[in-house]
């Protein structure tokens, strides 16, 4: 069984233990996480579904836009759409990767248009590089007003909550993208789950929520 498939059963694992006997590292590959939900935060799904996924991205992330492209669709359909996962994402731009902060600024100024996910989507998809102009570009064709986005972020609104973002990664010892916190969101608002890291192929996912779900999700 290969690391990633064992990663995906732990959290199986982590959900048909009581609290206090869920191991904190089982085996090195899945630590027991806990992160703190924001109601404001981009989500799909419903709020009350009963498992949350929190992926970190990175718009200019290779692995990301495999994950985007070739499991988020399948993961939309079968669980988010159908209220099994509600699914949050929160941004991590690499340092190394010069277009995905303002990439991310971007997203976040979208949100104000009403259009995140669809920003969320043009910037993890296309083959124009993540310059100022491809930028532009993406948020024409999803039909963003250009000035108004402009405007937005040249005032960098939302540096503070990227630096945010980064700073709940970095506590979780994630450094790199695609990760995914994947558990039950508890009453007091805080995602308790497991980290897996890495763009994951469709199969993983899908055996290892639908395993949670059967054990009580």
């Amino acid at each position: 069984m290969s690391r990633a498939a064992r990663t995906l059963l732990l959290v199986t694992l982590l959900a048909t233990l009581p609290a206090a006997a869920a191991p904190d590292d089982a085996d090195g590959d899945a630590p027991t996480v806990r992160v703190k939900l924001d109601a404001r935060e981009y989500a799909l799904g419903r709020s009350d579904a009963p498992l949350t996924i929190v992926e970190f991205t990175d718009y200019q992330c290779p692995y990301c836009r495999k994950f985007q492209a070739q499991t988020f669709p399948q993961l939309k359909a079968r669980y988010i759409d159908t209220g099994k996962v509600r699914f949050i994402v929160r941004d991590l731009p690499l340092d190394f990767h010069s277009g995905a902060r303002p990439a991310a600024e971007a997203a976040h100024c979208a949100a104000e248009q009403g259009k995140f996910w669809e920003m969320h989507a043009a910037l993890l998809s296309g083959d124009d590089a993540l310059s100022a102009s491809g930028i532009d570009r993406r948020a024409q064709a999803v039909g963003l007003d250009l000035p108004r986005l402009h405007a937005c972020t040249q005032a960098a609104r939302y540096e503070g909550a990227i630096a945010r973002n980064a700073a709940t990664a970095d506590a979780l010892a994630i450094h790199g993208t695609p990760a995914f916190v994947i558990g039950r969101a508890q009453r007091d608002g805080v995602l308790e789950g497991a980290l897996v890291q890495g763009a994951q192929p469709w199969e993983v996912f899908d055996s290892g929520l639908s395993g949670l779900l059967a054990a009580g999700g």
